[in-house]
């Protein structure tokens, strides 16, 4: 948010405060604001067309404006970055009713397999199952 203008991030610190507390929390269920006034709170999006006749609310906006402007072509580049890298690895892959294929098991979430002490020399891959039935694009029956 102040990446382009370090020295303005006290200027920002109350809108950053004031994200977080509204934002939702997975553990809570809600934002930390919802949880202690018992309401959902308030937003702060004021139409982009709004003037007002006190110069410091009007400098205000125009601030906030430029904030959320450079917020939003950061948030894009980083998004088309991390896809990028995540198409980078990606490869696509199609199989057919009776091709033989490895299951990938993730040993640190996968118990329901042989319980090992060390997890480097787990087995990867288990198998080689029969596809019996393709259901979607990419899922099939094993």
């Amino acid at each position: 948010m102040t990446g382009h203008k370090p020295k303005n991030w006290l200027n920002c610190l109350p809108l950053a405060e004031w994200w977080y507390n509204t934002n939702y929390h997975t553990s809570l269920k809600m934002s930390t604001f919802q949880a202690l006034y018992e309401y959902v709170p308030p937003h702060l999006s004021f139409p982009t067309i709004a003037t007002t006749f006190v110069a410091s609310v009007e400098e205000y906006l125009q601030r906030r404006d430029v904030v959320l402007d450079i917020l939003k072509e950061t948030l894009h580049k980083t998004q088309e970055r991390m896809k990028w890298f995540a198409d980078k690895k990606r490869t696509d892959r199609s199989f057919e009713v009776g091709d033989l294929v490895y299951l990938k098991l993730q040993p640190y979430r996968q118990t329901s397999i042989a319980l090992r002490n060390n997890f480097k020399l787990y087995d990867r891959y288990y198998g080689l199952f029969p596809i019996l039935q393709k259901i979607g694009q990419v899922d099939y029956k094993l």
